[in-house]
């Protein structure tokens, strides 16, 4: 008689939502922000979505290194510049948009207006020169 260990089927959890949104109904950071670029790219402006990952160290907690994680749209300008930041808010939903070109380093938007937010990365884009 052999003894061993037999390998076990894998477990998956069904989940009645799909991958794209959390239980409340909203859609995730990340989907979120793939059709706010779907909007931007539609009026020319070049963009790309990023996983940033913060890490801090406190030596007196049991979990001394908390982990933020955070999805953010970048848009650029044609000469590549970074024009504008977008992420998604986790608690409220809301757009954070950070606009270093024109000083603006935190506006709130709405989520049910991201043409608003289109608007606002249109209007910090240089102007072409004539």
């Amino acid at each position: 008689m052999t003894t061993g260990q037999t390998a076990a089927e894998p477990r998956t959890e069904e989940r009645e939502n799909d991958d794209t949104s959390d239980p409340a109904g909203q859609e995730s950071p990340p989907e979120t922000l793939r059709r706010l670029a779907e909007l931007v790219n539609a009026q020319g402006v070049r963009t790309s979505i990023g996983h940033r990952v913060g890490l801090r160290l406190y030596g007196d907690r049991p979990d001394p290194f908390p982990r933020s994680d955070r999805f953010e749209l970048v848009a650029h300008s044609p000469g590549g510049w970074e024009v504008a930041t977008v992420t998604v808010g986790e608690r409220t939903g809301r757009y954070m948009v950070s606009l270093p070109t024109i000083g603006v380093e935190c506006q709130s938007v709405s989520p049910d207006v991201p043409g608003a937010v289109v608007d606002l990365i249109l209007a910090a884009m240089p102007k072409e020169a004539a």
